[in-house]
């Protein structure tokens, strides 16, 4: 049988390189067989001033504070509407008619004094008239006579009729001046009505204002209230901003400062492997890995390896 021959041809790189190489692979599983402990990654807490904010909200004077202002403005509403009643009684009062029914109260307390002087002094002017009457009479010889008799009964009749008619003036002025007074007293009483009416629409208009101004009170109280919480809110929410930047950027440091030696590693990975260092990247993040050259390019590539030998080697003797 005819003898097989196999030809087995080995391309390996320069001792040097290869070595370069191993050393690299020892100092990366040497890392990889590190644990590492990551750095905590922490959220910023709440700001002091959200703590104000939220006592603030819960305060008395904060969420809800404005329920006092409330029911003291409708309180005050209600004693404006309720002065309009009185007020619409006496307008109604004040439009009724002058129809006295008694007027003693308003009559003169001397009336039968003054009636009883009177008469008392008329009674003595007509004695007086009759005794000259008689004496005239005696003087004549006719008293007792029948022209006596007439002119005495004559007399008697004007002294009545003088006493009637000075009663009658009496009691007509004395009802005349009760009347006049009862009519004045009425419509004084009609003038306070109304006087009154006004004095309840003002105090029901003034209390209503009050009310409305106390019911914007509350709003205003609510709303100012409600916009300090607000700012306290948004100084905290910006506080806080910057603190989790801080540390963001703590941590960040922190994990790269951790991963330096593998991101060294990494670089000279890049390096044997013919990336250009301008897409090295350093840090936790990782890089896009290179496309594995041809055996052809391999070869091609030898005689420029084994020139940057020995800059090569002083590169890692610096790096390690």
């Amino acid at each position: 049988m005819p003898e097989t021959t196999i030809s087995e041809q080995v391309i390996r790189e320069a001792p040097e390189i290869e070595a370069l190489k191993l050393g690299l692979m020892e100092s990366g599983k040497t890392l990889a067989d590190i644990p590492l402990t990551l750095p905590t990654q922490q959220i910023a807490g709440l700001d002091p001033l959200y703590d104000v904010a939220r006592t603030r909200a819960q305060a008395p004077s904060g969420i809800g504070g404005y329920q006092d202002y409330l029911t003291t403005g409708f309180g005050t509403l209600g004693t404006g509407l309720g002065a309009l009643d009185p007020a619409r009684a006496a307008a109604q009062a004040s439009t009724g008619l002058f129809q006295p029914s008694d007027l003693s109260p308003y009559t003169n307390p001397f009336q039968q004094q003054v009636i009883e002087q009177t008469l008392a002094e008329l009674d003595r002017q007509g004695q007086i008239q009759q005794n000259q009457l008689a004496a005239q009479g005696v003087g004549a010889g006719a008293f007792g006579g029948s022209r006596f008799g007439v002119a005495e009964a004559e007399l008697g009749g004007r002294q009545q009729e003088a006493r009637a008619r000075i009663l009658a003036d009496l009691n007509a002025q004395n009802y005349a001046q009760a009347l006049q007074s009862s009519q004045t007293a009425f419509e004084n009483q009609q003038a306070r009505q109304q006087q009154a009416s006004q004095l309840f629409t003002g105090i029901g208009g003034l209390a209503a204002g009050i009310g409305g101004q106390q019911l914007g009170a509350a709003e205003l109280a609510q709303r100012t209230g409600l916009g300090d919480i607000d700012a306290l809110r948004l100084l905290g929410t910006e506080a806080r901003g910057v603190e989790q930047e801080r540390l963001g950027a703590d941590y960040a440091n922190q994990l790269r400062q951790l991963m330096e030696p593998q991101s060294r590693v990494a670089f000279l990975s890049d390096i044997y492997r013919g990336a250009p260092s301008s897409q090295t990247i350093l840090g936790s993040q990782v890089s896009p890995t290179a496309p594995q050259p041809s055996t052809f390019q391999q070869l091609g590539g030898l005689g420029v390896g084994l020139l940057g030998t020995a800059a090569a080697a002083k590169q890692v003797g610096g790096l390690f």
